[in-house]
């Protein structure tokens, strides 16, 4: 399973399938599961459509169990999904015209939360509601999302005794619930896991106080601008890709229904959570681009980056021809400006030597991918150890010549690399993960450790600590260290 690396986990667990909730328990009728509450918001139509997110893409879609509140805002939903018991709650608001809403793409509904609780009864929804829920949006448990908030909560001078999902509507906390419910209202950004995450996180750092006064139009407008700043700058976590079930009775073939006799399974939570009986997953969001950065139809046969949709980060295609520098096996040696000089050995062994050409080591490779302006970006780099680590499929099934299964997604990276094979892993690509917690009394004197990922078959995911050689250490002593190849990065907007 995929360790949670970067910010923006959204892995709220499901519950199974199974149990009782209803008067009828025969084989041929369907257990029925119901949640109820009210919607409890401030200047809000209170007779607002409530669904059960199942997919938890905080927005109500078509097919998720939902109701019609009534004029005092109460609300039931009933369902043969166990999972509305447990998964977000949403209120869908009616954002009303806005002079900031300016993109195209702005829906003219909001969505105000509530976390799941196990709770049939006595769910309520307001803007404090969607404090919580916005913490459980970043992988953080409700218990913990009500210390957060208890912190923030306490430094402007507001104290509350037992957990505040008891007590969303206590008067003091009225005017940080109108002014949160009118941020989410003027939210631009389709990404509202995201953006409700950091709303949560970070409104007491707002140059307005949202806690004792209720904020200007333009206030509010100008921390919503400020949170789809940060959504740009951000690398939010992609699931794992797996979207099958270990089986104890047939233990040589995953199945696509859960377990009752293995619960917790790795399928059964996150953006991957599927419908019986489907092959469906919305690990991973990716958009193929043109080589100016235009993003094309899903099945382009052509591409020449991809555009992670739910990060923000945009990714170098590579070729399977090996007369272009962009070919999936071609050899680099390590170089990063400034923290390592490219070791002379590992450069002597690079693909450059062998096609007559000066790309030699990383830095040589990304200069060159930023002159020709590959998707219409000049701030290619190599990746972060958790940027690629966050590109892995784990459940990526497509395999290449040598029956091992690839690391990141066939349909948008059909050519991977089939790796070296004298490092611990196979289908390495380099990335800035140099360490410094690894010692060893045989380390070479100019020498440092990396931490290498594996990227295929049984190694997906897999990682190594690597010596690498710099320029520092004496070459006439010692032999390469290790070439690898690169894929290159860039932020999208940038």
């Amino acid at each position: 399973m995929k360790p949670q690396l970067t910010i923006l986990a959204i892995s709220l667990a499901l519950a199974g399938c199974g149990g009782s909730g209803g008067s009828d328990t025969s084989a041929s009728t369907a257990p029925t599961y119901t949640v109820s509450g009210t919607v409890t918001a401030q200047n809000v139509d209170l007779q607002s459509k409530v669904c059960a997110d199942i997919n938890q893409n905080y927005m109500c879609d078509s097919g998720e169990p939902s109701s019609t509140a009534n004029a005092n805002g109460e609300f039931s939903i009933t369902s043969t999904k166990k999972s509305i018991l447990s998964v977000p709650l949403l209120a869908q608001v009616d954002t009303g015209i806005t002079a900031n809403s300016t993109s195209s793409s702005a829906s003219s509904y909001a969505y105000i939360a509530a976390p799941g609780l196990q709770k049939n009864t006595g769910n309520e929804i307001n803007g404090i509601s969607s404090l919580l829920a916005g913490y459980g949006a970043d992988g953080v448990t409700v218990a913990e999302g009500n210390n957060k908030l208890k912190a923030q909560l306490a430094k402007r001078g507001i104290t509350i005794s037992g957990d505040i999902q008891d007590d969303l509507s206590a008067s003091e906390l009225a005017r940080l619930e109108q002014n949160i419910v009118s941020t989410i209202k003027a939210f631009k950004h389709s990404n509202r896991a995201f953006m409700l995450a950091q709303l949560s996180a970070k409104f007491d750092k707002s140059a307005a106080d949202y806690v004792n006064g209720v904020l200007t139009n333009e206030e509010v407008v100008d921390f919503a601008n400020f949170l789809e700043g940060e959504l740009k700058a951000a690398t939010a976590l992609n699931d794992t890709g797996v979207i099958r079930y270990f089986s104890d009775i047939d233990d040589t073939q995953d199945v696509a229904e859960p377990q009752s006799s293995f619960p917790g399974q790795d399928a059964e939570y996150g953006f991957d959570k599927t419908e019986l009986n489907t092959n469906t997953g919305n690990g991973f969001q990716f958009a193929k681009l043109d080589a100016n950065g235009q993003v094309l139809a899903d099945d382009a046969a052509q591409w020449s980056c991809v555009l992670d949709q739910r990060s923000g980060l945009i990714w170098e295609s590579k070729t399977d021809d090996e007369n272009s520098i962009q070919h999936k096996d071609r050899l680099l040696a390590l170089e990063l400006p400034g923290v390592v000089t490219p070791y002379d050995q590992d450069v002597d062994l690079a693909t450059c030597k062998t096609k007559g050409d000066q790309v030699c080591t990383t830095q040589d490779y990304v200069e060159h991918i930023n002159s020709i302006n590959l998707c219409g970006k000049s701030d290619w780099r190599l990746p972060t150890f958790h940027e690629f680590y966050n590109l892995l499929d784990f459940g990526e099934t497509e395999t290449n010549s040598d029956g091992k299964a690839y690391g990141l997604t066939y349909k948008y990276f059909p050519h991977q690399t089939a790796g070296i094979d004298y490092t611990s892993y196979i289908g390495s690509v380099w990335n800035q993960s140099i360490i410094y917690n690894q010692y060893s009394n045989t380390a070479v004197d100019g020498g440092f450790y990396y931490n290498e990922i594996g990227t295929l078959g049984g190694d997906r995911g897999y990682i190594s600590s690597l010596e690498i050689y710099s320029g520092d250490v004496d070459s006439s002593d010692n032999y390469d260290s290790y070439q690898f190849p690169a894929r290159l990065v860039s932020l999208q907007g940038k």
